[in-house]
Order: C-alpha cells, then sequence, then structure tokens
C-alpha cells in the first residue's frame, strides 16, 4: 500500500521523481534467526515491486531492486523435492538426522542467538532436539551453529535486477557505487560518456 500511495502522490510532479523503497523487515528477521518473518516480508517486498511495476510506465521508468547486504541464511541437508521450507529435512524416506541423531530443518543460521539457551543451570549450547518441534511455526528460530547476540551481516554478492531505461547496464557483479551512475544517467542528472 505504501509504495501505491507514493508512487500516486509523486508521479504528480512533471518532473518525475526518485523513490526507494526498503523491506527493512527482511533485516530485522534475519537478524532474529526467524526465516519465517524473513521469508513472509520477501514476499511483501516482493508486492511492492510488483505494484511500482503495475503503475509505472516501462518506457520511462527505471527500477532497480538489490539488497544492500546478505545475511548467514543457508540450505541445508538434501531436502526431497516438496519438503516444505521451514520444515526439518526429509528426503523421502523420513526425516534425516545429523551425527547427534537429532533432526534438522532445511533453513538455518551460520550464527545468532539460538546457537545456545539460557538454563537454570547456566548456558547450554547443546543443539536442541527438532524431533516435536513444529519448525514452521511463524515463531520458530532457526537454528544457529555460532552463539551471537544477534546474527549477523554474510559476505557474499547480493542479485540485482533492474527494468526500464538504463536497465541494460545492470548486469553480472557490480561495485555499489555503479548503481548510482545508472541512477543517474536515468534520471539525466549524470552524463554519460557519450553525452
Amino acid at each position: 500500500d505504501m509504495p501505491r500511495a507514493a508512487i500516486t502522490r509523486l508521479s504528480q510532479d512533471e518532473d518525475g521523481f526518485v523513490l526507494m523503497v526498503e523491506g527493512g523487515r527482511i533485516d530485522h528477521a534475519h537478524h532474529a534467526v526467524n526465516a519465517a518473518r524473513a521469508l513472509s516480508d520477501t514476499v511483501a517486498f516482493d508486492d511492492a515491486v510488483t505494484a511500482a511495476l503495475e503503475m509505472t510506465n516501462p518506457e520511462e521508468t527505471l527500477i532497480i531492486v538489490t539488497a544492500d547486504h546478505s545475511h548467514t541464511l543457508t540450505i541445508a541437508g538434501y531436502p526431497s523435492r516438496g519438503n516444505p521450507i521451514l520444515g526439518k529435512v526429509n528426503a523421502g524416506t523420513g526425516p534425516l538426522t545429523a551425527l547427534d541423531g537429532k533432526p534438522y530443518t532445511t533453513l538455518g543460521y551460520n550464527n545468532g542467538s539460538s546457537a545456545c539457551r539460557q538454563t537454570e543451570d547456566g548456558i547450554d549450547c547443546t543443539r536442541a532436539d527438532l524431533t516435536d518441534v513444529d519448525t514452521t511455526e511463524k515463531d520458530f528460530n532457526q537454528q544457529a551453529l555460532l552463539p551471537m547476540y544477534s546474527e549477523t551481516h554474510g559476505g557474499e554478492d547480493v542479485a540485482i535486477f533492474a527494468t526500464g531505461p538504463g536497465a541494460n547496464l545492470v548486469s553480472g557483479v557490480m561495485e555499489q557505487n555503479e548503481i548510482f551512475h545508472v541512477m543517474g544517467r536515468a534520471s539525466g542528472l549524470v552524463a554519460g560518456p557519450a553525452d
């Protein structure tokens, strides 16, 4: 709803506009090792992009979709096709277990607050047994390997996609500062090499 309201208002300016929409709750959910909310907020972000595509002219509007960093979320364990992404790994013959004999989820984090838990005897960093846990529940926190107060950002490259004028300049791996130049050229605020 917010991108629709912003585009409705900003499109009244004959000189055009620049609008940045952030799916910031995706980041918050990852820091909380909560993949369910990170994924549902990614769907909400996709809805925002869809709204922008529907409300603008692709011949005169550059839309860029990217992230400013990754997170330590991983997919692991050879789940069978159709295995719920938030579920425990099932290879089609039943739940798989790690060397400790406990089941594990398809999604997990390299680090985060769920690596250890407070008990009456102190801190316990033994991996919890998820046998009787509904890991698809929206408040479930994926298990993490390294104990941290909060999950951290990752270091791999993030995807970048674009459509509209100047989208041909967006491909492969890009330095973040190049995105500014793509936007600047599309808006006419930065001269291109032949200008």
